[in-house]
């Protein structure tokens, strides 16, 4: 595929020339809110707000907290945690959605070019290898996301005869064949595996009233998938607790973005995280499922998972992600003269 290669030492200076964005400061400003990627209509470019995105985002720590993969403009690139030290793992091109092998080794992610559609790649994360393809269609694959006992990458496409965006599984290593757990006329899209690796939770429009509700599918198929919100508002972008009982989505209801948790069989009613803040976006669970992580204009709070409490303001930004031990957060920043990812102390704060 054309732009993918090895990239050695002398990219750490193109990395470091791309990092200032002064007339990006502005933009980035009036919509940081949300970096959220949202691939309905099938490709790389979010669709649901027109939001400006950054162009560093995507952000994912490595399983054993050393490491940070994002995508920082057409690269993406690995930050060790301890050094600050950058490397690119591809050459220039659009990529999105880095997902780690549960050992830490590999990232898969979506990659594209001039002449193909985005297909699933996969890379060592030291860079020592040649990409990957894992995927090969005529239509567009997106959104990887690894499976926790790491024989599995998810992901959705518009392969099927229903048109629709589906949510598709296949082998990490290649082999096998390409198996859909989700399809509907609708789109079926953005999936999250559960912590123990049976259930994969994404959003739908196969819902009675037509818009995104969260649904919840065994990957073996022996039932068929679940229903879990139903309200008239779109509920988005589900996120897993820890223990895998509740799911985390951004939903639009009363009128106001906000994060809401549901329990994961379907029972109970949905609480709202953000009870004293408004249009918040870019959610995520603290490792010991007691805290979520959002932003709200601009500014990334921590709030208990149950709604309770005061938010915490933490820091200016947006895309933030809780290291595995919950001590620190990945965020992009804003700083005088550049954006900037940033490993942030968050026992500190």
């Amino acid at each position: 595929m054309k732009g993918e290669m090895d990239v050695k030492s002398p990219m750490s200076l193109y990395i470091q020339s791309i990092l200032f964005f002064p007339a990006l400061i502005a933009a980035l400003a009036l919509c940081i809110t949300g970096c959220d990627e949202d691939l309905e209509n099938g490709d790389n470019t979010p669709s649901e707000t027109d939001e400006y995105v950054s162009p560093q985002h995507s952000l994912a720590w490595s399983p054993d907290g050393s490491m940070l993969a994002y995508i920082l403009e057409s690269l993406l690139v690995v930050k060790e945690a301890e050094t600050d030290e950058l490397r690119s793992l591809t050459g220039t091109g659009t990529y999105d959605s880095p997902t780690w092998s549960p050992d830490s080794i590999k990232i898969a992610y979506s990659s594209s070019s001039y002449a193909e559609r985005s297909s699933i790649w996969s890379k060592d994360a030291d860079g020592s290898s040649v990409a990957k393809r894992l995927t090969s269609n005529s239509t567009t694959d997106n959104r990887p996301r690894w499976s926790p006992d790491g024989i599995w990458i998810s992901f959705h496409s518009r392969r099927s005869v229903s048109a629709g965006l589906d949510i598709w599984i296949r082998k990490a290593d290649g082999s096998g064949d390409d198996l859909v757990i989700a399809s509907s006329p609708e789109s079926d899209q953005n999936a999250e595996w559960s912590p123990d690796n049976i259930l994969l939770a994404f959003e739908s429009k196969r819902s009675e009233n037509g818009d995104f509700d969260i649904w919840v599918a065994r990957i073996d198929g022996t039932t068929s998938p679940l229903q879990i919100t139903s309200d008239p508002a779109a509920d988005k972008y589900p996120r897993w607790s820890p223990d895998g009982t509740s799911i985390a989505f951004r939903s639009e209801r009363g009128g106001s973005q906000g994060i809401w948790v549901k329990n994961a069989d379907g029972s109970g009613d949905s609480v709202l995280v953000n009870t004293e803040l408004a249009k918040a976006s870019a959610h995520d669970w603290s490792p010991d499922g007691t805290q979520i992580a959002f932003v709200s204009d601009g500014t990334i709070y921590v709030k208990n998972s149950d709604g309770t409490g005061v938010a915490m303001k933490i820091a200016e930004g947006s895309g933030p992600r809780w290291s595995p031990d919950g001590t620190k957060m990945g965020i992009v920043a804003i700083g005088e003269e550049q954006l900037e990812v940033q490993i942030i102390d968050v026992i500190s704060q």
